[in-house]
Parts: structure tokens; sequence; C-alpha cells
């Protein structure tokens, strides 16, 4: 019976996921689309218009602001329900964009004012954990997998397709751009309003000892996970809140595990990309050939490879996994990722650091879909949002790790670099590794618990 759910779970297609599901990747589709036509390139803008300085200030800011909106708009979802905590990050995404729109158009122009809408966007966070909440809400086990990858695809297609064209009209189209993320956040906020229904289980609320079914396209289906008692949660304050995910002992294990393993790769814009432009200067593809890259090139060919795959070989992995263990795929796939990073922060050879990034980029595109599944089975019911606030500081902190390897960077070789990454991720990869038993042992329990209920 288990493979034939596995198997059903991977067939699962696009229309065959819940309407807010199918409703939310579509509309995240036009929204990074439009919106990573102009936030990537902000940090330029901000630059030029109130200094360096005042930039760098605004960008610290925005993090400091997103992370403790996400933080606070993980609690509230829990209490008060997903659709709000999202129309209100909309709506604040529609205010930002509106309000640069107008001082960046020909009657009017601020720098300022325009580096505050960049931290009200940040602001809408808010919504993050409430939209992750509601994915897990209105998906089972079998489907969720095909629910994280399609929308992993989705998300690389929107930023691949955003950074080839808003390099391009950034400049000289700024306020049409403005304008059109605005007026495509607008359109997000009248059909979420109208159309998204609200997921919040009822045991989340305390009004109900038992969580309610899920309904998967027109089809009730049983929510893998078992109410318990603990689920049963009365309403806590914000700091109770956070005192019980991060005294969750296996969960923060998984996010540690999250970040030293991400800020691998998050060394790609970072370490990776000074070592090449000071180390490769007309460095040849092939020995005994005339054609050479140089290291700024060789970054630009390496970050356009792994987003072309990504978006590509996202079409293709769900066969190839078909049947296949996850956990031991998502921790051979991880490896994988693992090792191609470290190749690239050593190696010289441009043919060399092509199949690296492959490697790399293949581990990447098979095991984070995975993790995200992993994740779901940790996090109870009564504090879905919450858990996912903190999940979500996972890429951020990270961020933190990649740029102290800068710093460190500046005092070892780059032989040194590449086993101190390694054993960053070996770390990482390891901690995953030792909750997984626990991890079997719980699914193979509650399985037994759904048996026994069944007969």
């Amino acid at each position: 019976m288990k493979h034939t759910e596995e198997r059903e779970g991977a067939d699962m297609g696009f229309m065959s996921f819940h309407p807010n599901v199918k409703l939310r990747i579509v509309l995240s589709f036009f929204i990074n689309v439009l919106g990573n036509m102009v936030t990537p390139f902000m940090a330029v803008y901000l630059a030029k218009s109130v200094g360096t300085t005042m930039a760098g200030v605004a960008a610290m800011a925005s993090i400091v602001i997103g992370v403790v909106c996400a933080a606070y708009g993980g609690y509230l979802a829990d209490r008060i329900g997903r659709k709000r905590l999202i129309l209100l990050s909309e709506a604040m995404n529609v205010a930002a964009f509106g309000v640069m729109a107008l001082f960046n158009s020909p009657w009017l122009h601020s720098g300022v004012v325009t580096m505050i809408m960049t931290m009200l966007i940040s602001a809408s966070w808010i919504g993050k954990p409430a939209v992750e909440a509601m994915l897990i809400d209105v998906s089972t086990t079998e489907t969720r997998k095909a629910i994280y990858r399609i929308n992993y695809w989705s998300n690389n297609l929107a930023i691949s397709i955003a950074g080839i064209i808003g390099a391009y009209l950034f400049s000289a189209y700024l306020f049409e751009l403005l304008l059109g993320a605005g007026l495509i956040s607008l359109i997000a906020f009248g059909i979420i309003g109208l159309f998204l229904t609200e997921t919040m289980p009822a045991a989340a609320e305390g009004s109900s000892a038992a969580v309610q079914p899920v309904v998967e396209g027109a089809r009730p289906v049983a929510r893998e996970r078992v109410a318990r008692p603990t689920d049963q949660a009365p309403r806590v304050s914000f700091f109770q809140r956070y005192k019980e995910v991060f005294g969750d002992r296996r969960f923060m294990l998984f996010v540690l595990a999250g970040i030293l393993t991400v800020s691998v790769e998050m060394n790609l814009t970072g370490y990776i990309g000074i070592r090449l432009e000071q180390e490769m200067h007309h460095a040849l593809w092939l020995p005994g050939q005339p054609w050479t890259i140089d290291g700024l090139s060789m970054l630009g060919l390496l970050r356009t490879e792994n987003t072309i795959a990504v978006v590509v070989l996202s079409l293709f992995v769900g066969r190839w996994l078909r049947g296949k263990s996850d956990h031991r795929t998502m921790m051979a796939a991880m490896a994988f990722n693992i090792v191609g990073y470290v190749y690239i922060v050593v190696g010289n050879l441009p043919s060399l650091l092509v199949v690296a990034m492959m490697i790399a980029t293949i581990g990447e595109l098979v095991y984070v879909p995975l993790r995200q599944a992993l994740m779901v089975q940790l996090v109870p019911d009564h504090a879905r949002s919450s858990y996912m606030a903190v999940n979500s500081m996972t890429n951020r902190i990270s961020q933190l790790v990649s740029g102290l390897n800068v710093v460190i960077g500046g005092f070892l070789s780059a032989g040194a670099m590449a086993a101190f990454i390694l054993a960053t991720g070996m770390i990482g990869w390891a901690i995953l590794a030792s909750i997984l038993p626990g991890i079997r042992r719980q699914e193979a329990a509650e399985a037994a618990e759904l048996r026994g209920r069944a007969v």
C-alpha cells in the first residue's frame, strides 16, 4: 500500500492540487517575476540616490524588519488565521510598490521615500509564515513533495526570467516596472480576498480536539498527523509560543542543519566570487586549446548554469525519484550538492567548474523539495506558522555564515577554505542524518495508529 501511495503522490499534477495551492503558485509566479525585476537592483539604485552608507544601513534594517515581522506574523497566523495575514502582506506590497512608482515617476522623485518603501516590502514578510503554513494545511504526505517541487520550479523560473529582463529594463523603465509590480500585487490582493479559503486547523484555535480533514482537490483526505492532546493548545503569548519552538530540540537541530548546508551554496556570491575574480585570469577551458575565460565571467556562467539547470531538470526529477527512499535520496543528493560546491571553492579549471556546478545543482533540486516535505513532519498542527517563521530564518542566517567565510577567506588559502566549507556542510549533513531515525519511528507509530483507528 505504501508503494501505491508513493506512486500516486509522484504522479500528482498541478491540476490535482487544492485550489489554494494552485492559486498561490500562479500568483507567486507573476509577483516574483515583477518583484525580482526590481528588488535585486535596488541596492545599486539606493547607493546612487542616498549614498553607500545609507544604502547599507537600509539593507541591514530591512533584514531586521523582515525577521521581526516574519516572527510576529507566524505567531498571529496561528491565532487569527492564514488568510488575514496573507492579505495584509499583499496590501503592504501594493502600498510599497505604488508609492515607489509615484516617487520614481516623471512627476516626482525621492530616493529617501524609495528607501523607506523597501523596508515596507521587508515588513510584508509578515505573511510568509502564513503562506507556508497554508500549504501544509491543505496537503498530505502523498501530495506535498509534488507541491514543493512545482513551487520550487516556479520560483526559480520566475527569478531567472526576472533577472534577464530586469537587468535590461531597470535603469530605463523603473517607473513602469514599479507600477506593474504594484498592479500585480493589487490584483493578487483582490483574488486572494475573493477566492482563498481559510485553512487554519481548528485545534490551533483551541476550539476543537480534532484536526479537521483537508480537502485535496474535490475529495476529503485524512491528515497524516494525528491530533494529540498537546495540539489542543490554549492561547499563549508571543514569547511563550517561541519558547516552545526554540525548545523543540529536534526541530532546532533540523534548522541548524539547514543553516550549515545552505551556507555552502551561499558562498557562490561571496567567497567563491571574490576568489574567482582574484585568481582566474584568461584561464584555459581545456589544456591545448585557445578559449579562455576570466573570473567574473566564470561566476556569471556558473550562476546562469545553476538557474537554467534547476528550471529544466526540475521537470523530470519527479520521474527519476519515483519509488526511491526519500531519506536516502535526500542525504545522497545533499552530499552531491556539498561536494560540488567544495570543488568550486578551490578549482580553477573552467570545464571542471561547470561539471561541479552541474553535480551541485542536481543535488540541490533533488534534496530541497524532499527536505521541505520532511520539515512538515516536525511541525505540530497548533503552531505551524510559528515554526515556519523560525525555519524562514535559515537563508538569512546562512547568508551571515557565508559572509563570515569571506572574512575567514582573507586569512586562509583556497585549499584550507575548501576544507573548512566541506566541514561546515558535512556537520550539517550529519546533524540532519542524526534526527532521521526518530522521524522514521514517528512515521511508523503514526501509520500504526491510523491503521488501528481504521480497524
